[in-house]
C-alpha cells in the first residue's frame, strides 16, 4: 500500500517571530501545533481507506474465515480457539467497534463535511459511499446500531440512539444516492493518488456505488422482497453500471515494514500455527479440481502430508488424536495471495469483479434485473480466476465439469444455490466476512457443519454482541443479544438455527 501520508507541519518559527511577534495570539497555550484540528481532505482519505482495510483485512477477516468455514484453529495453537468454540463475548470485538466508529467512519464524515464546505464534492461523494459500505458491515454484524445520531459527539450527542436495522438499511440507500448525486466526472477537483481504490476515477466510484447499492437491496431479498425488487428494477431502468473486469475495489499493501497486509502482519506476530485450512472449504475445492486452491492455500510441508492440500474438520484442531505427533506444517495454511504466510504484499478486497457479477446474476435470476443469469454466473467465475492470475483455459476446464455447470434446467432455488456457492468459493480467504454474511442470508453453501468444539450445542453463531464499551457508556444500547439471535434480514436460513 502506498504509505499513508501524514500531515506535515512546516517550521515557520523564525518567520513568525519576525512578522507576527506583536499578535496577541502568537503564544496561545490552547493551540497545539502538533495536533491540528483541521486537515486537507486529500490527507484524510488515504488514512480512512487504510484504517478500514486494517480492520476488514484482519480481525473481521479472521472472524469470517472461521464462521464462514474457510479456516479453523490449528492443533498446536489457541489464539482463535474461542471462534471455533462459538464462545465470542461482548469483549472480543469491542476494540473493532470503537475503531470503526472513531476511525474510518468519523474520518469519512470529516471528508464529507470539509468536502462540501470547500467545494470538493467528489471527495464528499467518496465519503458518503464509504460510510454506507462500513455502516452496512456494522449493522450486518450487530443488528441495530447507532446510525442517524452517530458521529455527532462534537454536537454534544454522546449517547446516540440505536436505529433499527430496517431504518439503517433505508439510510444506507439514502447515503449511496447522496454520494452518487455529488459525483461530478467533469470536475477537475477529485482525488488522485490519495484514492487507493480508483485514483480519482469518479466513473469507477459511480460503478462501485451502484454495485454496493445492488448488494444492499439484495440483502433484503427475503425480508422485504417488494422493496428490494422495486429498488433494483429502478436501477436497471436508469441504466446503472456495475463493477467490471479490472475494477476491483481494494487497498494494496507492500513488503515494507508497517505497510504490510494486516493479516500477514498478525500471523507473523501470533504464529503461523493458529490459522489452518477448514476441511469444509478445502474439501470442496479438491472435489471440483479447482486450481484456485493453490492461490487460497499453501500445501502441507511436513510428513505424512508433504505436498498435499490438507484441511481440518471445523473445530477439530485441538481435538485431534495424538496431539504430540502433530504440527501445523502437516496442514494447509492461508496462501500468500490472501495475506497468509509469505504474503505481506497481498491486497485487502472491499468488492471484487466476481462479486459484482454474482450479484447481477442473482438479480436477473429473481427477475429484478435484465440480462442472462447463466452468462453472468460464468463471467463471475471467470473473473475470479483471472483476478488471481489464472488463465481462461483453466477456467474453461473447471467450468466444463458437470458439478460446476449452471443448472439451466433446475429450479430457481437450485440456480441460486449454484450462484452463492461460487460466490463463497471466489471469496475464499479474501472476503471471508462477506461470504459468511451471504451464508447467513441464503443458507448457502449448505455444506457447513457445526464446529466440533461448539460450546452452544448443535447451532451456528449468526451475529456479534454489543461491545462492553457501548453497553457501559451508552444508556440507549438495546438489551444484549446472544450469538444465535438472528439479525433482521436473516429469515430464510436453510440449515441454520
Amino acid at each position: 500500500m502506498r504509505t499513508i501520508r501524514k500531515i506535515k507541519l512546516a517550521v515557520l518559527a523564525i518567520a513568525l517571530l519576525g512578522a507576527s511577534s506583536c499578535k496577541k495570539n502568537f503564544l496561545d497555550v490552547n493551540v497545539d501545533p502538533n495536533n491540528p484540528t483541521q486537515a486537507s481532505v486529500d490527507l484524510v482519505l488515504p488514512t480512512a481507506l487504510g484504517y478500514a482495510a486494517y480492520n476488514l483485512g484482519n480481525p473481521y477477516q479472521v472472524l469470517g474465515g472461521y464462521w464462514g468455514q474457510v479456516w479453523t484453529q490449528g492443533p498446536t495453537g489457541s489464539q482463535f480457539q474461542v471462534y471455533d468454540q462459538y464462545s465470542i463475548t461482548s469483549t472480543n470485538f469491542d476494540r473493532q467497534w470503537v475503531s470503526i466508529y472513531a476511525g474510518p467512519l468519523n474520518d469519512f464524515k470529516y471528508i464529507i463535511d470539509e468536502g462540501i464546505k470547500s467545494g470538493k464534492n467528489n471527495y464528499a461523494a467518496v465519503g458518503k459511499i464509504m460510510q454506507a459500505y462500513l455502516f452496512q458491515v456494522m449493522t450486518d454484524l450487530h443488528g441495530d446500531i447507532p446510525f442517524s445520531e452517530s458521529l455527532q459527539g462534537g454536537k454534544g450527542v454522546i449517547a446516540p440512539k440505536f436505529d433499527s436495522q430496517q431504518e439503517v438499511y433505508d439510510g444506507l440507500i439514502k447515503l449511496v444516492d447522496e454520494g452518487l448525486a455529488l459525483i461530478d466526472e467533469n470536475s477537475s477537483v477529485h482525488p488522485g493518488e490519495d484514492d487507493f481504490f480508483y485514483h480519482g476515477d469518479m466513473h469507477l466510484w459511480q460503478k462501485f456505488a451502484n454495485t454496493l447499492k445492488l448488494k444492499i437491496y439484495l440483502r433484503q431479498a427475503y425480508v422485504r422482497p417488494a422493496v428490494a425488487q422495486a429498488g433494483i428494477q429502478a436501477m436497471y431502468a436508469a441504466g446503472a453500471e456495475f463493477i467490471d473486469q479490472g475494477e476491483e475495489a481494494s487497498v494494496p499493501f507492500s513488503n515494507v515494514t508497517f505497510n504490510q497486509h494486516p493479516l500477514y502482519a498478525h500471523i507473523n506476530s501470533v504464529g503461523e500455527f493458529n490459522i489452518l485450512a477448514s476441511q469444509t472449504s478445502i474439501g470442496s475445492l479438491l472435489a471440483l479440481n479447482d486450481p484456485r486452491i493453490d492461490v487460497f492455500y499453501r500445501r502441507a510441508t511436513a510428513a505424512p502430508n508433504t505436498g498435499n492440500h490438507v484441511g481440518i474438520i471445523q473445530g477439530m484442531g485441538r481435538l485431534l488424536p495424538n496431539p504430540a505427533s502433530l504440527n501445523d506444517r502437516q496442514f494447509s495454511k492461508p496462501g500468500p495471495a490472501v495475506g497468509g504466510p509469505g504474503g505481506p504484499a497481498a491486497r485487502v478486497i472491499f468488492m471484487s469483479e466476481a462479486e459484482s457479477y454474482f450479484l447481477q446474476a442473482e438479480a436477473v435470476l429473481r427477475g429484478w434485473g435484465t440480462g442472462d443469469a447463466e452468462q453472468l454466473y460464468y463471467d463471475g467465475i471467470a473473473l475470479s480466476f483471472l483476478s488471481w492470475g489464472l488463465s481462461f483455459a483453466q477456467f474453461n476446464t473447471y467450468a466444463s465439469q458437470v458439478a460446476v455447470e449452471y443448472p439451466i434446467a433446475g429450479s430457481t432455488e437450485e440456480k441460486l444455490r449454484a450462484i452463492i456457492f461460487q460466490k463463497w468459493t471466489s471469496m475464499c480467504g479474501s472476503q471471508n466476512l462477506e461470504a459468511w454474511t451471504e451464508w447467513r442470508r441464503t443458507g448457502y453453501p449448505d455444506i457447513f457443519t457445526v464446529s466440533a468444539s461448539s460450546n452452544i450445542g448443535n447451532k451456528f453463531p449468526v451475529r456479534l454482541l454489543y461491545p462492553d464499551s457501548e453497553v457501559t457508556s451508552n444508556p440507549n444500547t438495546p438489551p444484549q443479544k446472544t450469538i444465535t439471535d438472528k439479525v433482521w434480514w436473516d429469515v430464510n436460513t436453510t440449515g441454520q438455527n
